[in-house]
């Protein structure tokens, strides 16, 4: 793989820890019986209000899957993260491009990955 190539690899990586963190934020705010690991088998896990969070965060944004993505996987992720802060945002009614907020900045910064990829 080229240098740009691996270095945007690398970059959206990184952008993702933010969302997991948001993610982690969420979940664990309550008492999990499954330890934070979501289960199908398992009805309350299906029934959780928390059930976007805790599959996405045991299992796409975790470092090892991140790191064995492809680029289009990985930039699904970021499309997935970027939707989830967006989400976030407008439940508390900000306005992304005036605000300095770890949300709202999040959001400027990985815009231009999704813009970049694209064209």
């Amino acid at each position: 793989m080229s240098e740009s190539v691996l270095e945007k690899r690398d970059q959206i990586i990184a952008a993702l820890d933010y969302p997991r963190l948001l993610m982690e934020r969420e979940i664990k705010q309550r008492a999990c019986p499954e330890h934070y690991r979501f289960n199908e088998q398992v009805a309350e896990c299906n029934e959780c209000l928390y059930i976007l969070e805790c599959q996405s965060y045991s299992k796409q944004l975790a470092a090892p899957t991140l790191k064995r993505a492809s680029s289009s996987e990985l930039l699904r992720m970021l499309r997935f993260g970027f939707e989830y802060v967006s989400y976030q945002l407008n439940r508390q009614d900000h306005d992304t491009a005036q605000c300095e907020c770890d949300q709202c900045v999040w959001i400027r910064s990985v815009a231009p990955l999704l813009d970049a990829a694209a064209a």
